[in-house]
């Protein structure tokens, strides 16, 4: 076997490619410039401040407050009388009253249908008049309903506002006594 025939293994010195490799890295990163993208931050800022300050037009929202004017008492209902309960199977709140607060507006509404009298169905007319001059399509309307109220009281305020043809509905709840 001749001296050509053998073959020695080259092995590179990988040292001086990783610096040079380290090296572009290094003023790559060095010479980097980020971009600041503004326009992506405006809308978590205030538009009535700042250098690009811009009118925001006030949405206009509808906010509907209801609180319990008087309790009422939880009463059986006579249709449902029965030789086994003889105070009938279903109870009933009568003669509860609700305040319903629209903005200074303030209306009070019975929630028992069959004894609607005294004017507060009216007021639930008026409540209905008062909601009518907004804009059924954009204005967002707010149900606030406060302690004891209950399911039935919402439905009936949720009821009216649909009734009116408003979109935007939205509920609110507070842990407030008042």
């Amino acid at each position: 076997m001749k001296d050509r025939d053998k073959f020695e293994e080259v092995k590179p010195d990988m040292t001086p490619m990783i610096d040079v490799t380290f090296l572009l890295l290094i003023f790559f990163i060095v010479t980097l410039k980020f971009r600041v993208l503004e326009g992506r931050l405006d809308a978590a800022l205030p538009k009535d401040r700042g250098a690009a300050s811009s009118q925001v037009d006030e949405i206009e929202k509808v906010d509907i407050l209801i609180t319990v004017g008087n309790p009422g008492a939880m009463l059986p209902d006579p249709s449902t009388s029965t030789p086994n309960w003889p105070n009938g199977r279903l109870r009933h709140l009568r003669g509860r009253v609700l305040k319903v607060a629209l903005g200074t507006n303030q209306f009070l509404v019975r929630t028992d249908i069959d004894e609607n009298k005294d004017g507060f169905l009216d007021d639930l007319v008026k409540l209905g008049k008062a909601l009518e001059p907004f804009d059924k399509d954009e204005t967002p309307v707010t149900i606030d309903p406060r302690k004891g109220i209950v399911y039935s009281d919402v439905i009936a305020i949720l009821d009216l506002v649909i009734q009116q043809g408003f979109l935007k509905v939205s509920f609110a709840g507070s842990l407030e006594n008042d």
